[in-house]
Formats: structure tokens, sequence, C-alpha cells
């Protein structure tokens, strides 16, 4: 009966010293998971910063373009290129006008 209390006592020791162990590897762990997540979510919110930035240059250089484009579509300008490379206003315009078809079948 000493025996058994005895053996009882360090089957108990011994099943706490388990339990301890496997809960420090659990913490462990978990502290090493926390670590992990942290950096990750730190360098994510670096890049999603970075790509913001890059997003806000790209609109601005995509609005500079456009305005670019519209000043180069615009009637005067075809007007001041077209008199820098030669071309005159024309002074009277005739229409003419088919006698007959242009094409046969």
């Amino acid at each position: 009966m000493i025996k058994k209390s005895i053996q009882d006592k360090q089957n108990k020791i011994s099943f706490y010293k388990t339990l301890i162990s496997v809960f420090v590897v659990i913490v462990f762990g978990l502290f090493i998971t926390k670590i992990i997540f942290s950096n990750l979510l730190a360098t994510s919110g670096q890049r999603l910063a970075a790509a913001n930035q890059k997003i806000t240059l790209l609109e601005e250089e995509n609005d500079r373009l456009v305005n670019e484009a519209s000043k180069l579509n615009s009637l005067s300008f075809i007007e001041i290129f077209a008199k820098k490379e030669g071309f005159i206003k024309a002074s009277n315009v005739e229409v003419l006008i088919p006698s007959g078809p242009i094409a046969n079948k």
C-alpha cells in the first residue's frame, strides 16, 4: 500500500512535469507564431504603402499625359503646327460632283 502510494505520487509528479513541459512548448510555439505574424503584418504594411505611393505617382503622370494629349489635339495647336510645316489655308474650295457612277459592279 505504501509502495502504491509512493508510485501514485511519482506518477502524478511525472504527469505534472509532462504537462508543464507541454505547456511550455505550446507557449513557446505561440510566442514564435506571434513574432512571425507581426513581422508579416509589418512588411505587408510597408509594401501596401509603397504600392499606394506608386499608384499616386502613376495617376499624376496619367493626368499630365491626358492634359498634354488634349493640348495637342486642340484646333489652335493643329493650326499653328500646320503653318509651321508650310501648310496654307485654302481660299476657295470647289466641290466636284461626278457625272456618273464612280465604280461599276
